[in-house]
């Protein structure tokens, strides 16, 4: 069964755990660009040159294809972002990125409410798709700020994936038609989880949103396609969260 890991900040991790992604199966991996501090544009401008330069050539190597979605997260916005968002479009423009991401609401501040609203006017001018973040507090109420703001710039819903979704967020964006990205880590999900819920799920995007900063696994969509294997889950679902559903949603391409 072919795989993809829809979310991932894995040109963190070394060699030595980018490997066994590869021999579990994983043939694509989306890296969304993310830096823990990015007091400057040019930090962020330089980590998504990284990521295409250095980066993709690391996974092409374990026969992994790397896609990458470049953008502003909430969690480091320059003083001068705006300054960012020429750099996005050509990135996109040019085909090294596929869509914007990982962009979204830590707090909802001001500032963050005004960058995730252009990132989500650029996606739409260039008809890409994005991957928002919500954060570990406060998520119903932050996920009703992405959907108002989505709604707002008249953004497609079908191309909207709000990850790190839950059980307590999953039925607001399945009811909005916005599309749930799945990240099987603690405290958020397991296979269980998604087994048990799978009729909620079935729509959703597997990840492990793997990075080294965090409590990761990079082999949790293996390890979750295993897992609903053993429980009985139909073939077909699994495939479509594992695979179909990343592939369409996501715009990704086999080609070289």
């Amino acid at each position: 069964m072919r795989k993809v890991d829809s979310h991932t900040h894995a040109y963190m991790l070394h060699a030595r755990d980018l490997e066994p992604m590869a021999l579990a199966g994983v043939e694509d991996v989306v890296l969304c660009s993310f830096v823990p501090i990015a007091r400057y544009p040019e930090t962020l401008i330089d980590h998504f040159t990284e990521l295409d330069t250095i980066h993709r050539s690391r996974f092409d190597e374990l026969g992994i294809k790397a896609h990458l979605f470049v953008g502003i997260h909430p969690r480091s916005i320059p003083a001068e972002w705006k300054r960012v968002l020429p750099i996005i479009e050509e990135f996109v423009s040019s085909g090294k990125a596929v869509g914007i991401g990982e962009i979204g609401l830590e707090k909802a501040s001001d500032l963050e409410l005004e960058v995730l609203r252009e990132q989500l006017k650029l996606a739409k001018e260039l008809d890409v798709p994005v991957i928002v973040h919500i954060p570990m507090s406060d998520r119903t109420s932050i996920v009703d700020k992405v959907l108002s703001l989505a709604k707002e710039v008249k953004f497609d819903f079908g191309k909207l994936v709000i990850d790190h979704t839950s059980n307590d967020t999953i039925d607001i964006i399945n009811e909005a038609n916005a599309v749930p990205g799945l990240s099987v880590k603690p405290p958020l999900l397991t296979p269980k989880d998604v087994a048990e819920n799978i009729g909620k799920y079935s729509n959703g995007l597997l990840n492990s949103d793997c990075a080294s900063l965090t409590d990761t696994d990079p082999l949790a969509v293996p390890k979750t396609v295993l897992y609903l294997k053993k429980v009985g889950v139909e073939s077909g679902i699994i495939d479509r969260l594992a695979y179909r559903n990343a592939m369409k949603t996501l715009r990704l391409s086999r080609a070289p």
